[in-house]
């Protein structure tokens, strides 16, 4: 029996060899994500034009080619990761009838809330904005023709709301988001970056005195 046994066991055919599972697909959403991270990190660190397609496929870990199936070039692609933080950077527009005073109104648009990670991915991102905008003009050019960076005109609008509610005087809407625009910006691009969550949080309640001297300058009534 035993022998039997032996003689079945040889005779049977070997089991298949087992095949390696299939790679996973990557949704198009998924791709498109992992582009842009890669992107963004490429940019941050090497700048607009050291920066190559192979760079980013490196690391988004996806072919060049898989690239340029989403982004037609460079600059396309430089334009949607600066797109994809702007909400980092101007909160608008606001909910439609918002009641806030118009003080934590601001503290909201300028996100002067957000937490330190993300304080962290903005300031790399508003770097590195204005460290390619001075070298390559025509970059920041396209940013504005495209609608990517429209920071002002959309603070332009939200003035213009908020004088048409009576919550704030007339005036210049132009000249009030220059204002606006350079007690933060100006804030918020040092010429020291501040490495430590207490020195940021800091310049942040800075940055909220200075908008709150601002209300009180142009006679808002919602402040």
């Amino acid at each position: 029996m035993e022998e039997r046994r032996k003689h079945i066991k040889a005779t049977e055919p070997a089991a298949p060899a087992r095949k390696p599972g299939r790679p996973r697909v990557i949704g198009d959403d998924e791709r498109r994500r992992s582009i842009l991270q890669g992107a963004q990190e490429a940019f941050v660190e090497l700048g607009f034009a050291r920066t190559t397609t192979a760079d980013v496929a490196a690391r988004a870990k996806v072919s060049k080619r898989s690239i340029y199936e989403v982004f037609a070039d460079k600059t396309e692609l430089f334009a949607a990761v600066i797109g994809q933080y702007q909400h980092l950077v101007l909160d608008l527009p606001r909910p439609e009838g918002e009641e806030l005073p118009l003080l934590e109104t601001l503290v909201r648009i300028f996100r002067l809330d957000i937490d330190d990670e993300a304080e962290r991915a903005r300031e790399a991102m508003l770097n590195l904005i204005v460290r390619e905008s001075v070298l390559f003009p025509e970059l920041s050019d396209y940013l504005y023709e495209h609608g990517v960076l429209r920071s002002r005109e959309a603070l332009i609008e939200w003035l213009q709301w908020e004088a048409a509610r009576g919550r704030l005087p007339g005036g210049d809407p132009m000249v009030h988001a220059g204002m606006l625009m350079d007690i933060v910006f100006g804030a918020l691009l040092p010429r020291r970056r501040l490495k430590h969550a207490p020195e940021r949080a800091r310049r942040n309640e800075h940055i909220k005195q200075r908008l709150e001297i601002f209300l009180c300058g142009i006679g808002s009534a919602g402040s």
